[in-house]
């Protein structure tokens, strides 16, 4: 498996930052990014079902955890993806009070193809799923209108 692009990375980055903006404390996290700091440093999340996030984390007191998925255009309706999203979109807590949140980052460009696969997964709409999208303009990936 080849290692994750800038791009990718840059998507992964969006949803760790908006993970710890809610509260979680990132505990895994996939590969390195530019501006990924120490958690650059951090172990490769563990593995769920065969599928690996491409970040964990979790809430101080444990009560809650949560994963990060960045899926570039290439990788948003792939089977891979399909899997992914419902696997990790379905974890609850043991307990089972709690679903699990979903941090799913893609480019903007890109949300409705993202929400065609979250309406195929039965995902679309459902309140632990954070959905982020990203600037085109913020990830490299500027396409000219001729």
């Amino acid at each position: 498996m080849s290692a994750p692009g800038l791009v990718h990375q840059t998507l992964l980055l969006w949803a760790a930052r908006r993970m710890c903006a809610d509260g979680f404390v990132v505990a895994g996290f996939d590969a390195t990014a530019g501006q990924g700091g120490f958690w650059n440093g951090l172990p490769s999340p563990f593995q769920l079902k065969g599928r690996r996030p491409d970040a964990w984390g979790v809430r101080p007191d444990w009560t809650l955890l949560a994963f990060a998925e960045a899926k570039t255009a290439n990788d948003i309706n792939t089977r891979h993806t399909v899997a992914q999203l419902r696997i990790f979109g379905t974890v609850r807590m043991k307990d089972g009070a709690a679903h699990c949140p979903l941090y799913i980052a893609v480019s903007r460009t890109e949300a409705a193809r993202l929400d065609k696969v979250l309406i195929e997964t039965g995902l679309l709409g459902s309140p632990h799923i954070v959905r982020l999208h990203v600037p085109d303009i913020l990830l490299g990936e500027v396409r000219h209108a001729a």
